[in-house]
């Protein structure tokens, strides 16, 4: 019997880490879809506010992370695999994968967080349907305006510089230990925040319960980080964004 050689051992544990993360990706797609055809039964109900010292209110945080897990991992699964690829050699090998992992995804469950608290103030202020959770034209053209002006910034040439080449932050920021890996995943995650964040916000701009919506900005999310698109995308993109805010700006003085 032929022994396994160790690019065949690699390319399965690379194989087995990619089918975990794109698992936990198709849970948290499934529940999405789950939940958007829960609200999509319900018609033209009208929805009280949300009872956020609740377990609705404990629902929706949920909502949340589960909709950030489900659009960010599979962006960052070559980064998972290139970190794999690094440990190749070390002991500790899944353990430090599964904590940079985790860290990313803690990062972005935070990030859950803060949505969950701007739709607990839209809903507070009445500028946010529950059902929907889609703001007013007005202030949708607003913040269309500013993810649109900020894919033109020099803060997002960089963070997506880093998530379309990590192998340079790799080589120069893995630390020995569990903690480095831990630390790591941090680091990684706040880059990946520092380019998507205004993307994340347009959720609020098509509805966060619109599936279409969700799948649109996760595909952008994907070509951004997976595909050799250069810097006009970046131009093309925040152009786009910028010229569907004027749209909405011009449609709501009608």
């Amino acid at each position: 019997m032929a022994s396994s050689t160790p690019s065949n051992l690699v390319d399965r544990r690379a194989l087995l880490a990619s089918a975990v993360i794109l698992l936990i990706s198709a849970l948290a797609w499934w529940w999405q879809v789950e939940q958007a055809a829960l609200m999509a039964a319900m018609g033209d109900m009208q929805m009280p506010p949300t009872r956020w010292w609740s377990r609705e209110g404990a629902l929706t945080l949920l909502m949340w992370v589960v909709m950030m897990q489900a659009m960010m991992l599979p962006a960052a699964l070559p980064v998972f695999l290139l970190y794999q690829r690094c440990l190749q050699r070390d002991p500790l090998r899944v353990l430090k994968l599964l904590l940079f992992c985790a860290a990313y995804a803690v990062l972005w469950s935070l990030f859950a967080v803060l949505m969950t608290l701007l739709q607990m103030l839209g809903e507070w202020l009445g500028w946010l349907e529950p059902m929907t959770l889609r703001l007013p034209l007005w202030l949708g053209a607003s913040v269309l305006l500013v993810a649109g002006a900020y894919q033109l910034t020099q803060a997002k040439a960089t963070c997506l510089a880093h998530c379309q080449s990590p192998l340079h932050f790799l080589q120069h920021h893995v630390r020995a230990g569990l903690s480095g890996a831990w630390g790591l995943g941090l680091h990684h995650g706040l880059y990946c925040i520092g380019c998507c964040w205004a993307l994340m916000l347009v959720l609020l701009v098509v509805g966060a319960m619109s599936l279409w919506g969700m799948a649109g900005l996760a595909l952008m999310v994907l070509a951004e980080k997976w595909l050799p698109l250069g810097p006009r995308w970046r131009l093309f993109s925040g152009v786009s964004l910028m010229l569907c805010a004027a749209g909405l700006a011009v449609w709501t003085l009608r």
